[in-house]
């Protein structure tokens, strides 16, 4: 367009020249004069538009500028050995190079109350500067809603990231035991189950839900900082059989399920998973009895586990960082090589993004009271 119009303008100006004749010296000068001047406006007027067109990158430069030789920690509410600290060491070394300014990322573990002592550093303590990442347990969510006194955080001001696959949890027993069926453990002439469990978590929650609402003929051990003390627990015959994800059992205990020393009795979701190692494995509406066992289950365990591995910064981080994070963690889960290297480590990736996960907390914390007050008082009991 601007083209035409500066061809447009020097015919006019070149037609008019060769008209000298009528026009008078002076009036020329001055005509002459205006085509420069509107040609200058024009090309004034081009380079402006072209500046307003562009898209800014100045957000961008900011943000690469600030994690330039920044070292980015990614702090796991875990110990090392289990599901979380595995997902978090495979992605830790791919997302430095979709993180603008390419910085460093480390992993630290932070163990201890099924991760609510690192929930409380990441809302209290860690820097909020878009160099501290938390990777909790998004089942933690309960211990809010039940105000518990431990709980220094808000899970509706955190900033989330990503989850990098929703949970279901399995309950698994050793084989040694005789068990082969969910509804054994509802028999008063079966021998009593030791489960263990890990406390504020739904590998604990479950094994209470199973015991206070179904009736199951188990024994809940609690204290266990993670599911890798709980494996060796159950290796050397200090408990019976734990609850755990899918996505966990199989990084650590493949093999034992596979060859039968472990054994799946129930998967607590409403639509069963299709890769389970035997078929017919019975689900929530499988296992309860009434609708309110299914309310509870849901709420106890299958709600809280579709966001159970979750990433998210503390609140008040810079949001142009945290955009660039969320970003970071979506092209990273994009990524062949990470997704080479998460098949290698046995861990299964279908993300789900920050602005879902936050959605899926917003649920969870909007509870009805009735069902809130029942949960709590099979949790919570004194």
């Amino acid at each position: 367009m601007l083209s035409g119009i500066y061809a447009g303008t020097a015919f006019f100006l070149h037609q008019s020249l060769r008209s000298d004749q009528q026009i008078c010296k002076c009036s020329m000068q001055k005509f002459i004069s205006f085509c420069i001047a509107v040609l200058v406006l024009i090309a004034f007027g081009s380079s402006a538009s072209s500046a307003i067109g562009a898209p800014s990158t100045a957000g961008e430069d900011d943000v690469a500028a600030f994690y330039t030789g920044k070292t980015v920690r990614i702090i796991v509410g875990y110990p090392p050995g289990g599901g979380y600290d595995a997902y978090s060491r495979v992605i830790g070394r791919h997302l430095g190079k979709h993180i603008r300014g390419n910085p460093t990322v480390v992993v630290d573990n932070m163990a201890g109350a099924g991760s609510i002592v690192a929930a409380n550093h990441m809302f209290n303590v860690a820097p909020k500067d878009g160099t501290s990442i938390g990777n909790i347990s998004g089942p933690i969510i309960l211990e809010q809603l039940f105000g518990n006194s431990a709980v220094r955080f808000d899970m509706a001001r955190f900033r989330y990231l990503a989850v990098p696959i929703p949970e279901t949890y399995l309950l698994l027993v050793h084989r040694r035991m005789g068990v082969t069926k969910f509804e054994q453990l509802l028999s008063a002439n079966q021998k009593q189950v030791t489960i263990g469990g890990v406390p504020n978590n739904t590998i604990e929650h479950a094994a209470v839900i199973i015991r206070d609402v179904m009736g199951a003929n188990v024994k809940v051990v609690s204290g266990y900082k993670g599911t890798s003390d709980i494996r060796l627990a159950m290796e050397s015959g200090e408990i019976d059989g734990f609850f755990n994800t899918w996505t966990s059992a199989r990084i650590a205990a493949l093999e034992l399920i596979n060859n039968g020393e472990w054994l799946i009795l129930a998967q607590l979701t409403d639509a069963g998973l299709p890769d389970l190692p035997k078929n017919n494995i019975p689900t929530i509406a499988a296992i309860s009895r009434t609708e309110e066992q299914r309310q509870l289950l849901r709420l106890g365990i299958s709600a809280p586990s579709a966001f159970a591995k979750l990433y998210l910064m503390p609140p008040d981080v810079d949001e142009k960082r945290a955009q660039a994070m969320e970003s970071a963690f979506t092209e990273t889960f994009r990524d062949s090589d990470f997704l080479k290297d998460a098949e290698k480590a046995k861990i299964e990736i279908r993300p789900l993004p920050g602005m879902k996960t936050a959605s899926l907390v917003t649920q969870v914390l909007q509870t009805p009271a009735d069902l809130k007050i029942k949960l709590k008082n099979i949790l919570h009991k004194s």
